[in-house]
């Protein structure tokens, strides 16, 4: 307990220390509209979180360890497993049990078999992580709520859906350019390029 309040404190330092001060923290009133806000609308918001739902609830039930330790994001049906676990097993049943959720039409499978990360690099990854976030947040030109980002061992990864070519680049930019960053590994796609539904 002692370490996730560390780790609630340095992120908190980190959001207040960066070059741009925002209300990042929303009431449920002010959610709906700012869910509506993204490009996927609500429905793709709500559709992407019953995904993600699902999926975490079958690796809880796989191993709550399993659950702990893998992260898991949506977006458009699209799903990113990003973590590191002690068993490489667990790789293959994480990614089995994404593509078994109704509605997945990809799964990206980042899961490292390892020891897991030490506190110190859980701390590091989530400084990094929230960097980003800040540095897209405080881009005005860049739909921030379009994308989601996390961090393992240094590596961003980011999904998400941006306007044009021209935003896709700076997200890319912004993320390289934080300290700390090993590599930028990017799934995010333009608007214009995803395929209708049918």
């Amino acid at each position: 307990m002692k370490f996730k309040s560390q780790y609630l404190i340095l992120v908190s330092a980190a959001i207040m220390l960066s070059s741009c001060v925002a209300p990042l923290v929303i009431g449920g009133g002010a959610a709906v509209g700012t869910l509506a806000t993204r490009e996927k609308g609500v429905m793709g918001t709500v559709d992407d979180s019953q995904i993600s739902v699902v999926i975490k609830a079958k690796l809880y039930q796989i191993d709550p360890d399993l659950y702990a330790k893998v992260t898991v994001n949506v977006q458009n049906g699209e799903v990113l497993l990003v973590g590191s676990v002690p068993k490489p097993e667990w790789q293959v049943e994480a990614e089995r049990v994404a593509w078994e959720a109704k509605g997945v039409k990809q799964v990206v499978n980042h899961i490292e078999a390892s020891e897991g990360e030490g506190v110190g690099t859980m701390l590091h990854d989530g400084v990094i992580t929230t960097q980003v976030k800040a540095n897209l947040f405080c881009d005005g030109d860049i739909r921030s709520l379009n994308y989601s980002v996390k961090t393992v061992n240094g590596v961003v990864y980011i999904m998400g859906i941006a306007q044009n070519q021209e935003e896709l680049d700076k997200v890319g930019k912004y993320a390289s350019s934080v300290k700390g960053v090993q590599k930028v590994v990017s799934y995010a796609k333009i608007k214009d390029e995803i395929p209708a539904e049918g």
